[in-house]
């Protein structure tokens, strides 16, 4: 069943068309990767089908009663001042609410009581329907699968950064009860047991699901239909990524086949067309140039399926000289660094002059601070570094910024390397900077083109050794996949931290994981994450084992107060059953009961409040006895 049609729908920003026609269903359960390069439209498409953008023709049409989740790039936070992550403000002022009613109660009879009860009993109602309960619970599960700490969790939202806050809010939305979550991608700021994490849980949730994603790996796992968005068009495929790629180049084959004996045939027709008016059979000649005309906007229809943008092409000039491939560059000995905890120790490392290495690890494990050790950046603790042959170094950070952001392109990369206009046009044209994009301003630059532009730049360094911290982020598929493919022609020795694992596979020799504090060489990613996964479970063992030591040694103090806190809570709690005791008592006995419809809801709702407080009480009871039992 539909919970989505779109109808022939187009929309347009300033004057330029971002999308035209477009026409599609979502069903249920159904899991969509949508995908394109940077600047189709994708978050645009999301906006339309969420309904936060009207589309300028055709319609959308919603199921009735649907409801959606959304996930932006950029959330904002604007009810959760002053609150902890854990706490949902909706269901803490609820919570207060109920205990000003049940304060209120004491001491209160007749009408007032009930109206009170029956107020306390609505919100009771609504705070357990919508999984208040266990709320924070549920959450704190939700944050440690994507890796926030527990501290984290126990600090304000707008104490976080701008990576935590979004996973907060990534957390908070796989809570909600919906039809259909749209998620923007939802793999950013997340390491490999994040993603690892997110994955397994989208795989079993039954909820629909459109996600815009670059990462390939991602699409695979969870995506059973890819819709891409190309010259402002939808193409849809079934299957995963993957699969969608040869779907793609048949497509693109067929379409080919179709363009160029189309253009055969008009060529004839023209030629037909040429001999008829030669002939001056002008009745012939007139009816063959419809056909013709028709033919040409057919052709014009199948072109514009086509996608214009030239590809780009990155080339790193060689080295300079011919030298020994097998030659070591870098060697480190049992390097070793702590800040507030130890990051890493007993590294060594060898790099040679052809070899491509991937370093992975969890966000915080030292992978950052490795290469800035390797680049002279900053000093270890322990060990020492070597780096042999004076080698060409370049390094490319997550975060590209560049001296003078008032420079256009042309001028950045014009200043930087003193060659002819023509070779500087052409280096940026192969980059994906042509016409107007070169005199844009480097302020105004998105993320991928300034990784573009920088990574311009390094061609002409003529590097032995390219350093690159997460050097995909950013960058959309396509762009990916000419990255990968240049790496691997590239002639120096590379050393990349990356989470993208389409990314290592496709150039790494071999993988430098953590494992714990240590760094080991691995042959495959599998590999690494099945030894990073041991580690964790048994630095969980030994956390276990270490919190019932300390379960051991609390105080007697520490004792005595939590047993009088939960007496105190047994005592509240009783005495609340009591007085709703008493009022059903009255009701029962004929005092209170006038025959009136609204006499019978408030009794209705004593009983469902009495119920309620049962359950607290036997709960806490169980509570009490299992945790205090001498």
């Amino acid at each position: 069943m539909s919970i989505i049609q779109a109808q022939t729908i187009s929309k347009s920003f300033q004057g330029r068309a971002i999308l035209s026609d477009l026409s599609f269903a979502i069903d249920a359960g159904d899991r969509i990767g949508l995908v394109g390069q940077n600047g189709t439209g994708k978050s645009t498409l999301l906006g339309l089908i969420a309904g936060h953008i009207p589309p300028d023709e055709g319609e959308i049409i919603r199921a009735q009663s649907l409801v959606i989740s959304t996930l932006g790039q950029r959330q904002l936070a604007y009810d959760h001042e002053g609150f902890a992550i854990l706490e949902n403000p909706t269901f803490v002022r609820m919570e207060r609410h109920m205990r000003t009613l049940e304060a209120c109660m004491v001491g209160t009879g007749g009408n007032e009581l009930d109206l009170l009860i029956a107020e306390h009993s609505g919100i009771q109602a609504r705070w357990e329907a919508e999984g208040a309960f266990d709320y924070s619970a549920r959450l704190a599960k939700n944050l440690a699968g994507l890796g926030l700490t527990e501290s984290q969790m126990h600090q304000t939202y707008n104490s976080l950064s701008g990576g935590e806050q979004m996973r907060v809010s990534l957390g908070r939305l796989l809570l909600e009860r919906s039809d259909l979550m749209l998620l923007d991608e939802p793999t950013n700021h997340l390491d490999h047991d994040g993603l690892e994490w997110l994955q397994s849980y989208l795989q079993s949730r039954r909820s629909a699901l459109v996600v815009v994603s670059h990462d390939r790996w991602f699409l695979d796992q969870v995506c059973g239909q890819i819709y891409e968005l190309e010259n402002r068009r939808l193409f849809t495929y079934r299957g995963n990524f993957s699969e969608s790629r040869v779907q793609k180049s048949e497509r693109e084959e067929l379409l080919g086949a179709t363009i160029d004996r189309l253009s055969q045939r008009i060529q004839r027709e023209q030629d037909v067309t040429q001999t008829m008016l030669s002939h001056r059979k002008m009745k012939s000649y007139h009816s063959r140039e419809k056909v013709v005309r028709k033919l040409k906007n057919d052709l014009e229809t199948l072109q514009n399926q086509k996608n214009p943008k030239r590809r780009m092409t990155f080339t790193f000039l060689p080295p300079d000289g011919k030298k020994n491939k097998d030659r070591v560059l870098i060697e480190s000995s049992e390097l070793g660094i702590a800040f507030d905890r130890q990051l890493f120790e007993d590294v060594s490392i060898t790099l040679k002059a052809s070899e491509k290495i991937s370093l992975v690890g969890p966000n915080g494990c030292g992978k950052t601070t490795l290469l800035e050790i390797i680049l002279g950046q900053q000093e270890a603790d322990d060990g020492r570094i070597r780096v042999y042959g004076d080698p060409v170094i370049a390094f490319m950070g997550q975060n590209v910024i560049f001296e003078d952001e008032s420079l256009t392109v042309f001028e950045y990369l014009a200043s930087a390397f003193p060659v002819s206009e023509t070779l500087i046009r052409g280096r940026l044209a192969q980059f994906g900077f042509r016409d107007e994009a070169m005199v844009k301003r480097l302020r105004s630059l998105s993320g991928g083109e300034r990784h573009r532009l920088y990574l311009c730049s390094l061609l002409e360094m003529r590097p032995d050794i390219l350093v690159l911290d997460e050097p995909t982020n950013h960058l959309d598929i396509e762009t990916r996949y000419l990255l990968e493919e240049t790496l691997a022609a590239f002639e120096g020795a590379v050393l990349a931290v990356s989470h993208d694992r389409y990314f290592i596979g496709a150039i790494s020799d071999y993988l430098l994981g953590f494992v714990g504090t240590r760094i080991l060489a691995f042959d495959s990613y599998q590999s690494w994450f099945k030894s990073h996964k041991k580690w964790q479970e048994e630095q969980a063992i030994a956390s276990a084992q270490s919190d019932v030591s300390d379960d051991d040694a609390m105080s007697a103090a520490d004792l005595r107060r939590l047993r009088a806190e939960h007496r105190d809570s047994l005592s509240r709690i009783t005495k609340m059953i009591k007085e709703y005791e008493d009022r059903r008592a009255a009701f029962e006995a004929g005092d209170a009961i006038r025959h009136a419809p609204e006499d019978y809801e408030r009794y209705a709702a004593l009983l469902v409040a009495l119920d309620d407080l049962y359950h607290q009480y036997f709960a806490l009871e169980e509570t009490i006895s299992e945790a205090w039992d001498d």
